[in-house]
């Protein structure tokens, strides 16, 4: 007889709920959030399980790398399409969901969520870890320009050790705020050190891998990108297209259609934002900064003219990202072209 579990996992404790293969409850209980407490409850409760769900969350990656390795048939279901589902019930509470996602798994109404690989999950810690840094090193920065501002003291641009340098002679040592400012400057050197380290972990982390390589053979993507792009992605056999690539980083246009409407808005942001700023950053280096001619770039510029910058930026980034998926399945490297004689 088959069996079905739905885990609404909580940091302490998780709500278990076990359905035969009818939809009747077999068994509904708690157990502590801790792989080694459900395998033996589900062990004991559901020993022919067919599948264990539990939504996306903090803890579902652990969870579900944890219980792979005693061979338990966990899926990862979308949080979004879980509360579509569960949003229906009249009561909310931990073991009416539990109840809701054994059902989901036992009739096959849901989206399984891709889990990324032990190693992309660390890689992606040290990348979210920097880019979290570089924004601390940024705050402080325009905070530090905005009080010198104040007092009718500019300077150009400058970051990390250049721009304590210029504070530091613009204030002479003598002025009012020199002793505000300091602190700052001190957080501020540590911040870089420690954005240096991880930065070249990161570089290292690129030249090891030689898929990171050949993405990096793309216009305005660098190595950052294409590690963020790498691990991301994860594998990418799970897309039936590249072109599916795009939507799923949130970089498509939103539709609603209903009846006779039928309007397209603005892109849908869905997916890892990370990635998709700097795809975004990566096409705006690519019309920006890169002096080499590549059909990608006469591309863009024509369609810069046509529809604007900003929205070009953006159907650049999903282009940018479809190609990076092509080279990746395909084992090749990006081809700039050649300029047709006018």
């Amino acid at each position: 007889m088959k069996q079905y579990v739905g885990l609404d996992v909580s940091q302490k404790e998780t709500s278990v709920c076990v359905v035969d293969e009818a939809g009747q409850i077999i068994f509904e209980g708690k157990a502590k959030s801790d792989p080694n407490a459900l395998t033996e409850l589900l062990r004991k409760r559901a020993p022919y399980a067919e599948r264990v769900g539990f939504e996306t969350g903090a803890m579902s990656s652990w969870l579900w790398h944890e219980l792979r390795r005693v061979d338990l048939p966990v899926v990862c279901i979308d949080a979004r399409h879980a509360h579509a589902a569960l949003s229906v019930r009249m009561n909310k509470s931990d073991q009416n969901d539990a109840r809701g996602l054994a059902e989901l798994v036992r009739i096959g109404w849901y989206r399984e969520v891709k889990v990324k690989s032990e190693e992309s999950q660390k890689i992606r810690a040290i990348l979210v870890a920097r880019s979290r840094l570089v924004s601390i090193r940024r705050d402080i920065e325009n905070q530090v320009r905005s009080m010198v501002k104040e007092y009718g003291l500019l300077f150009p641009r400058a970051i990390s050790l250049p721009f304590r340098r210029k504070i530091i002679e613009l204030l002479g040592g003598e002025h009012q705020l020199s002793a505000v400012i300091e602190p700052l400057l001190v957080v501020h050197e540590q911040v870089c050190q420690q954005q240096g380290k991880l930065d070249n972990q990161v570089r290292q982390l690129a030249k090891s891998d030689a898929t990171t390589l050949r993405l990096m053979t793309v216009p305005g993507v660098g190595v950052v990108t294409a590690l963020t792009f790498r691990h991301t992605i994860d594998d990418p056999s799970r897309f039936r297209s590249a072109s599916t690539v795009g939507a799923y980083l949130g970089l498509t246009p939103r539709r609603h259609q209903s009846g006779e409407t039928d309007t397209n808005g603005k892109i849908s942001r869905w997916g890892d934002r990370l990635l998709r700023t700097y795809l975004f950053e990566a096409a705006t280096v690519l019309l920006y900064r890169t002096k080499k001619w590549c059909s990608l770039k006469a591309w863009g510029m024509k369609l810069a003219k046509r529809i604007g910058m900003k929205k070009a930026k953006v159907a650049i980034a999903r282009k940018i990202a479809v190609i990076l998926h092509c080279i990746w399945v395909d084992g090749t490297s990006f081809e700039w072209g050649q300029m047709k004689a006018s």
